[in-house]
């Protein structure tokens, strides 16, 4: 089959288009996760206030080393209890990847929104991390090359040497998009050949940069489309449920923060639903073109056998 990076670059609406339950089942699952974690953050509220008491206290004063760890002791019992929602975002993020893959390459998988919790969601759970450290670490390298160019261009004092600055931050930045673009189908090749591939992609997507990078660019331009867009209804939402009032100056006022996390305020379930509807979409958008890539580049077809 042939591979159409434009084409493939649409196949989240058409996922949705063709099974809108699976929107439904992303949405509520996000939904819930949503609330969780707000309700986590409002417990939090309290000892954050203490905290910050605490620290006020010891201002102008000279505190002995006892009451400075004291404090940011108290501080690390809150970042330790709220520490368990990094985690489970992750492993959210891992099941949305891996049920967007198999509703894009096995559509009879079945189950409600083809969400799992096993092995599958386990493997892309490993594999997204893995590279996603590797590519953090290509950026820092790409921020180092360009911090030892620009310290050699300083100390010399020469201008012409800044022309080497810009051109190693270009050749940096674009060989990190080249080697993220050849690893970007790691995931769909996980859960469709029920094991990790790390670096399988750079197989698969051989000779195929541009068409890939142009279904990449339209599938994040669609992202930003619909986020957009989805403004004029959550917008509203968000003001009524207090969200967007209370990082703008209510920061420092615990009562405004606990009232707009307040997950028993049922303008802030409407907010999370209106949000977790456009998250759910976004995902459906943005994941689905690289499965669809992986099932044309391979040529398996429509119904590609995944577990």
């Amino acid at each position: 089959m042939a591979f159409s990076g434009s084409d493939a670059a649409f196949e989240g609406f058409r996922l949705v288009r063709r099974n809108p339950m699976a929107l439904v089942a992303w949405t509520l699952l996000y939904a819930v996760v949503s609330l969780v974690s707000l309700f986590a953050m409002s417990n939090a509220i309290g000892p954050l206030t203490t905290w910050g008491e605490r620290m006020e206290a010891l201002e102008g004063t000279s505190p002995t080393p006892e009451e400075v760890l004291a404090a940011f002791q108290g501080l690390g019992e809150v970042m330790l209890g709220l520490s368990w929602l990094i985690p489970l975002q992750l492993a959210i993020s891992a099941m949305l990847m891996a049920a967007v893959a198999r509703a894009v390459l096995n559509p009879r998988a079945g189950g409600f929104g083809y969400l799992r919790l096993g092995m599958d969601e386990l493997r892309v759970f490993v594999v997204t991390l893995v590279l996603g450290i590797l590519v953090i670490c290509a950026w820092m390298g790409v921020a180092l090359l360009v911090g030892v160019l620009a310290g050699i261009a300083g100390a010399t004092g020469a201008n012409w040497m800044w022309l080497f600055v810009v051109l190693g931050g270009l050749a940096g930045v674009a060989a990190v998009i080249w080697i993220s673009v050849r690893l970007s189908l790691a995931v769909p090749i996980t859960v469709a050949e029920n094991r990790m591939a790390f670096f399988d992609s750079f197989a698969v997507t051989r000779g195929r940069f541009w068409p890939l990078l142009g279904m990449i660019i339209i599938a994040a331009v669609m992202v930003m489309v619909i986020s957009l867009l989805s403004w004029v209804v959550t917008l509203p939402l968000s003001l009524a449920a207090g969200l967007e009032s209370w990082p703008q100056g209510g920061n420092n006022d615990p009562e405004r923060i606990a009232a707009a996390l307040d997950v028993t305020n049922p303008w802030i379930i409407v907010s999370a639903l209106a949000e977790a509807v456009v998250y759910a979409l976004t995902v459906g958008v943005m994941y689905a073109p690289f499965a669809a890539a992986y099932r044309d580049l391979k040529g398996l077809g429509a119904e590609a056998p995944a577990a």
